[in-house]
């Protein structure tokens, strides 16, 4: 124990002092003070605004985060995944002497660091901002740090560590956590179309006995409540089912022998996902799970110079099992459904707030999504895109041009189901696409004009962040330009405003990055 005491306490001492060698780990630490900053007075001028600035409103916000966390952890776990093990942990710690139950609890240190952090952020906020009272956050904040801590160790240990229960059997696990949480939704969705929509209804729903009497995930928000609003009969009852269960879970994690079996798993899982970080930092879009499988597919190449870049990103897709769409074209449809939903419900859908709605989700889905990669970022790593006899800006128009038919297909999900619903014209509906498509091709623009400036100076998170902070001073100068012209000519002059200020942001960011496309050496 002593050993590994050692081996972590030296490797965070080690990577803080690389950290505080590199200048740009002080851009980022005043980066990160601003954002968190930013974020939390929005936060809480936000509940002010809608007096969710009481003991209730902070409840909801624990209650939708552990609904968040919680079901997702506990899967993970369930399928021997979610712990990654470094190289050095594989080659040194498996090694040791250790036993491995303590192997295992020694890789959550991290997380426990984290949740110390968490919780004790969270206790300040409540007493300063909520207005709860102290001895309250101090509880919540021993009972979230050692209860929560014991009963998810012990489930890692019962699940990573049991060898007495099949893979089948584990697999089947998993799959009952995701139906829990389906059926959570689905209580949702019920919830939503019999009652009026308001910010009342999440908070029935987090307060509902039913979601109360859900085993462990509903326990925990239980305990929750009984901390911090009071004692309810289900309250005290489902926190201690949740006290007892964190106890029970202890102590057969005590007692369950473990001799190591599950090291072969977990090796397997950082193997994959070391692999899996590789390839998106080479451009790819992967994800956790089994490797995906392509099919035979063949293309007929027209033209010639840049459309080569073209054709060889279509053959790439075709030969995808969903061609170009993906898990963010399931995000657009359901945005849309979403959107024509809340102004039906609200009845917005002839007001000036109703018609920018949709743009709205629109570009709050392209910035929250700007620091994903996709393939066509791979081009610029590809030698044989220099050799192309053409025009920098022709190998950057056909390099990108499959993501801009996605992002039209992406914006008609995103539009249509809302247009339809309120009954706009088929003109609003064309400019909404259209902004949507803009708004994309920007993206994509900033990324390479970001690779352009930036190189390796900052590391993959600082170009995310820069991609962000440029395309979110963008949307904000657009956001003006609109207002002042729909004040001046009304909405459909208003959306086309900011149509021909986007194509003109996109067209010069274009241009600049463009320069990547010219010679390698300028990446």
């Amino acid at each position: 124990m002593q050993g590994l005491i050692y081996l972590y306490k030296t490797a965070a001492k080690n990577r803080i002092l690389k950290a505080l060698r590199r200048p740009v780990t002080y851009v980022y630490l005043v980066g990160g003070i601003a954002y968190v900053t930013m974020i939390a007075s929005f936060l809480v001028q936000w509940a002010g605004r809608i007096g969710a600035d009481t003991p209730e409103g902070l409840v909801t916000g624990l209650s939708l985060l552990v609904l968040f966390l919680m079901p997702s952890s506990f899967a993970t776990y369930a399928k021997r995944k979610g712990i990654v093990f470094k190289p050095g942990d594989i080659h040194f710690v498996f090694t040791s002497p250790a036993s491995p139950k303590l192997v295992l609890w020694f890789t959550q240190i991290k997380q426990y660091l984290l949740g110390f952090i968490l919780y004790l952020t969270v206790s300040i906020v409540g007493i300063l901002f909520f207005h709860i009272v102290p001895w309250k956050m101090f509880l919540y904040f021993v009972f979230s740090f050692i209860v929560e801590n014991i009963l998810e160790g012990s489930l890692v240990i019962l699940l990573y560590g049991n060898e007495k229960l099949s893979e089948n059997t584990l697999r089947w696990l998993a799959r009952s956590l995701w139906c829990i949480l389906g059926l959570l939704v689905l209580f949702g969705a019920f919830l939503i179309f019999t009652k009026e929509l308001s910010f009342q209804l999440i908070t029935d729903f987090l307060g509902h006995p039913f979601l109360l009497c859900i085993p462990v995930i509903g326990w925990n928000l239980a305990a929750i409540r009984l901390l911090l609003l009071g004692p309810t009969v289900v309250n005290v009852i489902c926190s201690a089912a949740y006290i007892a269960a964190a106890l029970l879970l202890l102590v057969c994690a005590r007692r369950m022998k473990c001799t190591g079996e599950y090291y072969e798993d977990a090796v397997k899982f950082s193997d994959d996902y070391m692999e899996t970080v590789k390839r998106k930092k080479s451009g790819d879009v992967v994800g956790p799970g089994p490797k995906a499988r392509y099919r035979k597919a063949s293309v007929t190449y027209k033209g010639g110079y840049a459309r080569a870049i073209f054709y060889r990103q279509l053959l790439e897709y075709k030969k995808n099992k969903y061609f170009i769409f993906n898990l963010y074209t399931l995000f657009a449809f359901l945005g849309g459904l979403g959107i024509g939903y809340y102004c039906y419900k609200t009845g917005t859908p002839g007001s000036i707030k109703g018609y920018y709605v949709i743009p709205g989700v629109g570009a709050y889905l392209t910035l929250i999504f700007s620091g994903y990669a996709t393939k066509w970022s791979k081009e610029m790593k590809n030698p044989y895109t220099y050799l192309i006899p053409d025009q920098p800006v022709r190998k950057l128009w056909y390099a990108t041009a499959i993501e801009h038919v996605r992002s039209l297909i992406d914006g008609c999900l995103l539009a249509v189901p809302g247009v339809i619903i309120m009954g706009f014209s088929p003109l609003t509906a064309v400019l909404y696409i259209l902004i949507y498509a803009c708004l994309q091709a920007n993206k994509l623009y900033i990324n390479i004009l970001g690779e352009v400036l930036l190189g390796d100076v900052l590391g993959a998170f600082g170009k995310q962040i820069f991609q962000m902070l440029f395309q979110g001073i963008i949307m904000c100068i657009g956001i003006a330009v609109c207002v002042v012209v729909t004040a001046l000519t009304g909405v459909q002059g208003g959306l086309l405003g900011l149509l021909i200020y986007v194509l003109i942001a996109t067209g010069a960011i274009a241009t600049g990055g463009s320069i990547a496309f010219q010679r390698m050496e300028v990446l």
